[in-house]
């Protein structure tokens, strides 16, 4: 039996104008928090102090959506060319054009402080948190060996299609996503106030 959503009778997603549009076809950042899910909650432009007292105590990202099957930390690409794995785990690189190769720090390396921060605060609520990098540049190609959380805006919405099912497989009830929501806005240094 499929857990349902707290406060719904029904299995979710109830219909296709409930779950994920195809986001990211419009302009600015805020088009990658397009998500229709019921009963789920998102913060757009967001500020994690991670590690107080260091060099580097903040992480900025894009979008966290807090769905009732995950966190999701969801940051914009808008490279163009083909983006294609390095020899090193930590970098990838982009062909732009014929004979320009350049390396960037892959979009999952750029995650993990905000990753580590999230699944230490969300460990009492068995709530999975991972990282999305969507490349939203109608000239980008993916290289299909990359990670499968490094996506192009149309598959977006089959990425979260797949989560939403693991979850449901895996577990017995759904996440209270407006709970873990409040929860983590009591932990963030900038809640969107600053976001331009």
């Amino acid at each position: 039996m499929h857990p349902t959503l707290p406060h719904a009778g029904k299995n979710w997603p109830l219909s296709a104008r409930d779950s994920p549009a195809t986001a990211m076809a419009g302009k600015g950042i805020n088009a990658v928090c397009l998500f229709r899910y019921q009963r789920r909650w998102h913060q757009s432009c967001f500020i994690l102090e991670h590690a107080p007292g260091t060099r580097n105590p903040m992480t900025w990202t894009e979008c966290l959506a807090v769905t009732a099957f995950g966190a999701f930390v969801i940051d914009r690409y808008d490279w163009t060319g083909t983006v294609k794995r390095s020899s090193n785990d930590e970098e990838l690189l982009v062909h732009e054009r014929l004979g320009v190769v350049s390396v960037q720090t892959s979009p999952l390396r750029r995650a993990k402080p905000a990753l580590r921060h999230l699944r230490g605060l969300l460990i009492e609520y068995d709530c999975p948190v991972e990282c999305i990098a969507v490349f939203a540049a109608p000239h980008c190609a993916l290289d299909p060996t990359l990670p499968e959380t490094t996506l192009q805006a149309s598959e977006l919405h089959h990425f979260m299609r797949t989560r939403f099912n693991r979850f449901r497989d895996s577990h017995r009830q759904y996440l209270d996503s407006e709970r873990i929501a409040a929860y983590l806005q009591l932990h963030c240094t900038d809640w969107g106030e600053n976001c331009v």
